[in-house]
């Protein structure tokens, strides 16, 4: 990978993780960068058509998790979506999904979400707020999958 793409892309998901965390909300310019960035990182290590497949079946996959999101939002909680979900949160799912293959962003999307919960409900006295900053704790996820990718020499997160 482009290693001036890849930092960059961590930068942009640092600014993100920062923004959410401490203001619960996340720049609309940082985050279409991110998806510019991520997917042009993501174009760079595929052939067009598996790049666009990739996006194509990651867009689904993020448009029935919303749609399920929609449902139980209105059905069960018997509120609007963007009162229980905040739209970074959505922008950012469309990152993960233009930024890696499939396989990738399953795992890196499941084990986000994982990794999200676990850390707010063991930092839960430490926000101040009692909603959880998704998009930042996914941000720092990727990032360390970035890192980790990085290191291991015989990991390829666009290989899969």
């Amino acid at each position: 990978m482009n290693i001036s793409l890849e930092l960059l892309l961590i930068i942009i998901l640092a600014i993100l993780c920062y923004q959410d965390i401490k203001e619960r909300k996340v720049s609309l310019f940082i985050l279409v960068l991110g998806i510019v960035v991520g997917g042009f990182t993501h174009y760079l290590n595929q052939e067009i058509t598996i790049f666009l497949y990739n996006i194509l079946v990651n867009s689904l996959f993020v448009m029935i998790v919303f749609g399920i999101l929609i449902a139980y939002s209105k059905w069960k909680m018997k509120t609007k979506i963007f009162d229980v979900f905040g739209v970074g949160d959505l922008f950012f799912f469309i990152l993960l999904a233009v930024s890696l293959p499939i396989l990738s962003f399953l795992i890196v999307f499941i084990f986000s979400l994982i990794f999200s919960l676990a850390i707010f409900i063991s930092l839960k006295k430490r926000f101040k707020d009692s909603s959880v900053p998704l998009a930042g704790l996914q941000s720092l996820f990727f990032i360390i999958v970035l890192l980790f990718n990085r290191i291991v020499k015989n990991l390829d997160l666009y290989s899969m």
